[in-house]
């Protein structure tokens, strides 16, 4: 453990505390908010919030931890892969389980669970990420492809990059929609208020662009189908709650703890299709709801 006393200048003003000290102590932006949580960061002996924005001539005092090295120790969880070939593979994830190891997130994903199938896979976004082309969120689940070389790696990025991967989730939102389909297009990037967070900023967001269509009506709730065009951080998350119709058990776009369900956002990949870049055969594979997501729908039918 070191401790350092870290100035700020006044270049910096209006900036968030996070992103400044991630930039002078060369740190990710997740490693100082884990800092900053856990009370290591301090302002005249008192906590600071990362969401705080420098003045100038600030001296935080900062606790420096030794760093969790990464591991990459094969982690046997038997995983549900809805199709294999040569090339590649496409897993059913299940919601709590991260996709690839980062800070916080050592062991026990989705990657060392693949590591303990002994096949080999694509290191084109790393070591820490063999295989993963793209990704879902820790509490969706659903369908994710895994490459198995860097040949069909940059090929499915390609497919990904021109929109030619159909991929289609299962929603169950709360709220009410007069539509019965539609388009959601915004502009994102992250929130200065709530680094976590991705919110519409049409002058410097990237532009973010979901088809959805309604499935189920219910009192108070709705089971949406929501097709990506564009594939964003967070995006069917954002554009829902963007439209007033956040995912139940969503604590970061909806909210903190839904009667409804609580223990993780209803929000599966439940489709994908595409060319496949070798064989040329059309690949079309799905998924069924997870029994909890069932459930909840099978309550919400005996109320209608």
């Amino acid at each position: 453990m070191d401790i350092k006393l870290v100035s700020v200048s006044e270049e910096h003003y209006g900036k968030r505390v996070d992103v400044v000290l991630a930039s002078l102590l060369n740190n990710t932006r997740a490693q100082v908010q884990k800092m900053i949580k856990d009370g290591d960061v301090t302002l005249n002996g008192a906590s600071v919030k990362a969401s705080y924005r420098i003045e100038g001539k600030e001296e935080f005092k900062v606790v420096m931890r030794e760093k969790e090295a990464l591991d990459l120790t094969p982690y046997d969880l038997e995983l549900d892969v809805r199709y294999e070939d040569e090339y590649l593979l496409v897993v059913n994830k299940q919601a709590g389980l991260v996709v690839h190891p980062s800070f916080g997130h050592n062991n026990q994903t989705l990657v060392h669970a693949l590591l303990a199938r002994g096949d080999k896979y694509s290191d084109v976004n790393g070591v820490f990420r063999p295989g993963i082309v793209h990704r879902i969120d820790k509490d969706t689940s659903g369908l994710l492809i895994v490459c198995k070389n860097n040949e069909v790696h940059n090929k499915i990025a390609k497919l990904l990059q021109k929109h030619e991967i159909t991929r289609r989730y299962t929603a169950l939102v709360r709220g009410k929609l007069r539509e019965e389909a539609g388009l959601i297009k915004t502009y994102l990037t992250r929130s200065k208020d709530n680094y976590q967070k991705m919110e519409n900023t049409p002058a410097t967001g990237k532009l973010a662009i979901s088809h959805f269509k309604v499935k189920e009506r219910y009192k108070g709730y709705m089971l949406l189908e929501v097709e990506l065009e564009t594939g964003r951080t967070h995006q069917i998350r954002a554009h829902l709650e963007f439209i007033g119709t956040p995912i139940v058990g969503d604590k970061l776009y909806g909210k903190k703890k839904d009667p409804l369900y609580s223990a993780g956002q209803l929000l599966h990949a439940s489709y994908l299709a595409f060319m496949h870049p070798y064989t040329g055969k059309f690949v079309e594979v799905s998924a069924p709801l997870p029994s909890y997501f069932t459930q909840v729908l099978h309550r919400l039918q005996k109320d209608l």
